[in-house]
């Protein structure tokens, strides 16, 4: 969580050490949605850990996903044809709510390979009471229901960077 503060109480200072920092999880538009999983797992307490099963389907998307938590099972919910990063990311952060939070470092929006970081939401709301609400969304997007990362084209990307003053 330091090197998060640090970065927010000065972005441009710390901009390049936070880049090769361990707080960020890289997400590739290719990788795999399990791989997803194991990597937030990486990053949580053993009592804390996404529990997941892959289990091959005879749909176009070849595979569900299915979470377990407190003894109930649930698929996530993709689409008929494929799986995708963002339904995976979005299902992620419901599992772990009201616990933790993954946020999206906006850092590394209009690139292919996205950074996320995942902290309990106390912490969260620490560095939001501290450095502000606002400054702290406009670094590390929530994941909400309607969040768009990966699937995101290009001309919204644009724009988007274009409303941050990133040209």
């Amino acid at each position: 969580m330091n090197e998060i503060r640090n970065f927010l109480l000065s972005p441009e200072e710390y901009l390049d050490t936070f880049w090769e920092s361990d707080a960020l999880i890289w997400v590739d538009w290719r990788e795999y949605d399990e791989s997803i999983i194991k990597y937030i797992n990486e990053r949580l307490p053993e009592e804390d850990k996404v529990k997941f099963t892959c289990v091959e389907i005879e749909k176009e998307r070849d595979v569900d996903i299915i979470l377990e938590k407190n003894g109930i099972s649930t698929a996530i919910p993709y689409a008929e044809e494929y799986t995708d990063r963002d339904t995976t990311l979005k299902s992620l952060q419901e599992y772990v709510s009201p616990k933790y939070q993954i946020r999206w470092f906006m850092g590394s929006l209009g690139s292919d390979t996205l950074a996320f970081c995942i902290c309990p939401s106390t912490q969260w709301e620490q560095l939001e009471e501290e450095i502000g609400a606002e400054k702290v969304a406009y670094h590390f997007a929530p994941i909400k229901e309607d969040s768009v990362m990966f699937q995101m084209g290009m001309d919204e990307v644009f724009d988007l960077m274009k409303q941050r003053g990133e040209s």
